[in-house]
Protein backbone atom coordinates (compact mmCIF):
# COMPACT_ATOMS: atom_id res chain seq x y z
CA UNK A 1 0.00 0.00 0.00
CA UNK A 2 1.61 3.22 -1.33
CA UNK A 3 0.38 4.91 2.23
CA UNK A 4 2.31 2.77 4.20
CA UNK A 5 6.02 3.43 4.94
CA UNK A 6 8.83 1.47 5.95
CA UNK A 7 11.29 2.17 7.94
CA UNK A 8 15.37 0.64 8.74
CA UNK A 9 17.36 1.56 11.51
CA UNK A 10 20.58 4.06 10.64
CA UNK A 11 23.41 2.64 12.92
CA UNK A 12 22.55 5.27 15.95
CA UNK A 13 19.47 3.28 16.08
CA UNK A 14 17.36 6.17 14.35
CA UNK A 15 14.14 4.63 11.76
CA UNK A 16 15.03 5.95 8.45
CA UNK A 17 11.75 6.26 6.52
CA UNK A 18 13.00 4.31 3.62
CA UNK A 19 12.01 5.96 0.32
CA UNK A 20 9.19 4.89 -1.17
CA UNK A 21 8.11 5.63 -5.18
CA UNK A 22 4.87 7.92 -5.96
CA UNK A 23 2.20 5.88 -6.63
CA UNK A 24 1.54 6.23 -10.78
CA UNK A 25 -2.00 7.62 -10.17
CA UNK A 26 -4.38 8.25 -7.40
CA UNK A 27 -6.23 5.03 -6.69
CA UNK A 28 -9.72 4.60 -7.95
CA UNK A 29 -10.33 2.83 -4.64
CA UNK A 30 -10.00 5.49 -2.48
CA UNK A 31 -12.16 8.55 -4.33
CA UNK A 32 -15.79 9.42 -3.32
CA UNK A 33 -18.40 7.29 -4.93
CA UNK A 34 -21.53 9.21 -6.26
CA UNK A 35 -23.01 8.86 -3.15
CA UNK A 36 -20.30 9.94 -1.11
CA UNK A 37 -18.98 13.02 -2.97
CA UNK A 38 -22.17 15.33 -2.11
CA UNK A 39 -20.79 15.48 0.93
CA UNK A 40 -18.19 17.99 2.84
CA UNK A 41 -15.10 17.33 3.55
CA UNK A 42 -14.89 20.34 6.40
CA UNK A 43 -14.05 18.50 9.61
CA UNK A 44 -15.82 19.44 12.68
CA UNK A 45 -17.55 18.11 15.74
CA UNK A 46 -19.43 15.27 15.62
CA UNK A 47 -23.81 16.32 16.47
CA UNK A 48 -26.55 14.50 16.55
CA UNK A 49 -28.24 16.61 14.23
CA UNK A 50 -25.41 16.62 11.65
CA UNK A 51 -25.85 12.34 11.80
CA UNK A 52 -29.66 13.00 11.75
CA UNK A 53 -28.95 15.67 8.40
CA UNK A 54 -26.69 12.88 6.93
CA UNK A 55 -29.29 10.55 7.05
CA UNK A 56 -31.96 12.20 5.54
CA UNK A 57 -29.75 13.36 2.57
CA UNK A 58 -28.98 9.72 1.95
CA UNK A 59 -33.01 9.12 1.56
CA UNK A 60 -33.14 7.02 4.93
CA UNK A 61 -36.06 7.14 7.45
CA UNK A 62 -34.66 8.91 10.62
CA UNK A 63 -35.93 10.32 14.22
CA UNK A 64 -33.47 11.70 16.79
CA UNK A 65 -33.72 13.06 20.39
CA UNK A 66 -31.01 15.32 22.21
CA UNK A 67 -28.67 12.19 22.68
CA UNK A 68 -29.59 9.85 19.76
CA UNK A 69 -30.64 9.16 16.35
CA UNK A 70 -32.40 5.90 15.05
CA UNK A 71 -33.06 5.03 11.31
CA UNK A 72 -33.84 1.69 9.76
CA UNK A 73 -32.62 -0.18 6.82
CA UNK A 74 -35.00 -3.46 5.39
CA UNK A 75 -37.16 -3.30 8.04
CA UNK A 76 -33.79 -3.19 11.17
CA UNK A 77 -34.21 -0.43 13.25
CA UNK A 78 -30.58 1.01 14.14
CA UNK A 79 -29.92 3.46 17.23
CA UNK A 80 -26.59 5.89 16.60
CA UNK A 81 -25.24 7.71 19.98
CA UNK A 82 -22.66 8.00 22.10
CA UNK A 83 -22.59 7.65 25.96
CA UNK A 84 -21.85 9.85 27.70
CA UNK A 85 -22.51 12.53 25.40
CA UNK A 86 -19.42 13.79 24.86
CA UNK A 87 -17.30 10.47 24.47
CA UNK A 88 -15.21 10.27 21.50
CA UNK A 89 -16.83 7.36 20.60
CA UNK A 90 -19.90 6.67 18.65
CA UNK A 91 -22.04 3.57 18.50
CA UNK A 92 -24.26 2.15 15.72
CA UNK A 93 -26.52 -0.86 16.99
CA UNK A 94 -29.34 -3.02 16.18
CA UNK A 95 -31.16 -5.18 18.87
CA UNK A 96 -32.08 -8.73 17.64
CA UNK A 97 -34.38 -10.84 19.56
CA UNK A 98 -34.24 -14.64 19.26
CA UNK A 99 -37.71 -16.28 18.21
CA UNK A 100 -39.05 -18.56 20.89
CA UNK A 101 -38.37 -19.34 24.64
CA UNK A 102 -35.90 -20.58 26.25
CA UNK A 103 -32.55 -18.15 25.33
CA UNK A 104 -30.56 -18.38 27.88
CA UNK A 105 -27.73 -15.71 28.61
CA UNK A 106 -25.24 -18.63 28.30
CA UNK A 107 -26.65 -19.54 25.22
CA UNK A 108 -26.72 -16.18 23.33
CA UNK A 109 -23.09 -15.64 24.64
CA UNK A 110 -22.16 -18.94 22.96
CA UNK A 111 -23.46 -17.26 19.76
CA UNK A 112 -22.10 -13.49 20.26
CA UNK A 113 -18.64 -15.49 20.97
CA UNK A 114 -19.09 -17.44 17.81
CA UNK A 115 -20.02 -14.48 15.65
CA UNK A 116 -17.33 -12.51 17.66
CA UNK A 117 -14.37 -14.95 16.64
CA UNK A 118 -15.45 -14.81 12.76
CA UNK A 119 -16.19 -11.11 12.35
CA UNK A 120 -14.33 -7.87 12.93
CA UNK A 121 -17.55 -5.92 13.60
CA UNK A 122 -19.89 -5.82 14.66
CA UNK A 123 -19.36 -7.16 18.17
CA UNK A 124 -22.62 -9.06 19.40
CA UNK A 125 -23.26 -9.24 22.84
CA UNK A 126 -26.35 -10.69 25.48
CA UNK A 127 -28.32 -8.17 27.05
CA UNK A 128 -31.30 -8.91 29.60
CA UNK A 129 -33.84 -6.79 28.70
CA UNK A 130 -36.59 -7.46 31.34
CA UNK A 131 -37.33 -10.94 31.36
CA UNK A 132 -35.86 -11.83 28.74
CA UNK A 133 -32.14 -12.08 27.15
CA UNK A 134 -31.90 -10.35 23.49
CA UNK A 135 -28.71 -9.56 21.28
CA UNK A 136 -27.21 -6.25 20.48
CA UNK A 137 -24.81 -5.92 17.36
CA UNK A 138 -22.70 -2.66 18.03
CA UNK A 139 -20.11 -0.82 16.06
CA UNK A 140 -17.74 1.87 17.53
CA UNK A 141 -16.58 4.77 15.73
CA UNK A 142 -14.22 6.94 16.99
CA UNK A 143 -15.07 10.46 16.50
CA UNK A 144 -13.32 12.34 19.47
CA UNK A 145 -11.78 14.49 16.87
CA UNK A 146 -14.28 15.35 14.48
CA UNK A 147 -15.63 14.02 11.13
CA UNK A 148 -16.79 15.40 7.69
CA UNK A 149 -19.75 14.69 6.19
CA UNK A 150 -18.39 12.53 4.28
CA UNK A 151 -16.58 10.49 6.38
CA UNK A 152 -20.04 10.62 8.98
CA UNK A 153 -21.00 9.37 5.75
CA UNK A 154 -19.03 6.39 5.03
CA UNK A 155 -19.31 5.53 9.05
CA UNK A 156 -23.06 5.28 8.73
CA UNK A 157 -23.10 3.24 5.55
CA UNK A 158 -20.07 0.96 7.21
CA UNK A 159 -22.34 0.50 10.30
CA UNK A 160 -25.61 0.25 8.89
CA UNK A 161 -24.63 -2.50 6.24
CA UNK A 162 -22.87 -4.46 8.80
CA UNK A 163 -25.25 -4.72 11.02
CA UNK A 164 -27.72 -5.37 8.81
CA UNK A 165 -25.58 -8.31 7.73
CA UNK A 166 -25.47 -9.47 11.52
CA UNK A 167 -29.42 -8.81 12.01
CA UNK A 168 -29.79 -11.34 8.54
CA UNK A 169 -27.18 -13.81 9.59
CA UNK A 170 -27.60 -13.82 13.68
CA UNK A 171 -30.97 -15.40 13.76
CA UNK A 172 -29.46 -18.57 11.71
CA UNK A 173 -27.05 -18.95 14.03
CA UNK A 174 -29.56 -19.26 16.90
CA UNK A 175 -31.47 -21.86 15.18
CA UNK A 176 -28.59 -23.86 15.08
CA UNK A 177 -27.46 -23.47 18.39
CA UNK A 178 -30.63 -24.20 19.39
CA UNK A 179 -30.64 -27.75 17.60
Amino acid sequence: MPEWKSFTFGEDGEAVPEAMPAPAAPSPAMEADEYAAKWGTEVSEVSIARIENVLEGDGLPHGSSEFIAVTQLEDVRFQIHREPVDAPWLQIETRIEPEGAGHTELSLQAVANRWNTEHLQPTVMPIEDGDQWVLVAASRFFVGEGLSDRQIHAMLRRGLIIGLSAAQELPGLLAESAK
